[in-house]
């Protein structure tokens, strides 16, 4: 009995094996989903995220700040191109700038012109226009004109930096840092406060330097501060140079002040400075005695530094035997 009792034990134990095997085999067989019916993980809010899981990723950065450009503004410009001699001109070349792609106040966002064009860019975000015409026949001309669509912003906006910051804080053409004059006057002028020392530069440029009028060669900070006159330029020059002094970094533009859509026109060509305070660059126009304010006004066409690969001129510059430009 004992015997029989021991073979059925055996028996049932080796049934229980088998089946546990065969449920095994079982779930071995079950098709693994594919990837199309797999869950998407939960989205977590941002705020206490762990690095493995997915988030609801925000608005851009990008996407705000363009949208912060609120005020479409269209400007229009144009050149006459002219072969002076006798000879047939077989190619002439002319660059001019396009606005600024991207500021603190404007961004561009479309351009246009009358004849085919290449676009040139630097670092900066500066943008020049080059043209190249060929077969102008004996005293004949051409016109090449330039429509810009912009959105301007009633406040400046603070754009990601791009670490040019330490460029306008240095000695560079026209804007002498390092000499004794400048540093007097700026040293004398310095707050504990970048805003409003900044302030102060603008005010005492504003009050002691005499408007003497358009002058065509930049003449540069000192020569300011040493005759007490200049034009627009000198004005920003001196400005620049004092609050660099003072650790403030400072750059010049150039470019048209409008309120309205507007065809530009060669005098009313006008420069003026930015100065880098609160992430932002802000505008001082100490010619016009415009601080802080008014900044959807002005259509900057160039940003003025040593460090652009592509800025050489005002307004344009051209190359070709007898061919003489000018803006309309």
């Amino acid at each position: 009995m004992k015997t029989f009792l021991f073979i059925v034990g055996i028996v049932l134990v080796v049934v229980a094996l088998a089946i546990v095997w065969q449920l095994k085999l079982a779930d071995d067989r079950q098709p693994v989903p594919s990837s199309s019916s797999v869950s998407e993980p939960v989205k977590e809010p941002i705020g206490n995220v762990e690095p493995s899981q997915s988030v609801q990723v925000p608005e851009s950065v990008e996407e705000t700040v363009k949208s912060r450009y609120e005020i479409p503004r269209t400007v229009r410009y144009r050149f006459t191109l002219k072969n002076t001699s006798n000879r047939l001109l077989d190619k002439a070349d002319f660059w001019t700038y396009a606005p600024v792609k991207q500021t603190a106040t404007q961004q561009v966002m479309r351009i246009d012109a009358s004849h085919a064009h290449e676009i040139l860019t630097d670092r900066l975000g500066n943008q020049v226009l080059h043209f190249v015409l060929t077969n102008i026949p004996p005293y004949a001309s051409k016109l090449v004109s330039v429509t810009a669509e912009l959105m301007l912003a009633k406040e400046v906006i603070n754009l990601i930096p791009k670490n040019h910051q330490q460029w306008f804080l240095a000695e560079e053409p026209f804007v002498e840092i390092s000499h004794p004059e400048i540093q007097r006057i700026a040293k004398r002028l310095k707050t504990t406060d970048d805003l409003r020392t900044s302030r102060k530069i603008f005010n005492w440029v504003a009050r002691h330097i005499q408007y003497a009028g358009y002058i065509r060669d930049n003449r540069g900070a000192l020569y300011a501060l040493q005759q007490q006159r200049g034009d627009c330029t000198e004005y920003m020059y001196l400005f620049i140079a004092l609050a660099r002094v003072n650790g403030i970094a400072a750059r010049g533009l150039g470019g048209y002040v409008y309120a309205d859509d507007a065809i530009l026109k060669a005098d009313d060509y006008h420069n003026w400075a930015e100065f880098y305070w609160a992430d932002k660059w802000q505008l001082a126009d100490p010619q016009n005695k415009v601080f802080m304010e008014k900044q959807s006004n002005y259509i900057a066409m160039r940003i003025i530094s040593e460090h652009s690969e592509i800025v050489r001129s005002h307004r344009f510059w051209y190359s070709g035997e007898g061919l003489s430009v000018r803006m309309n």
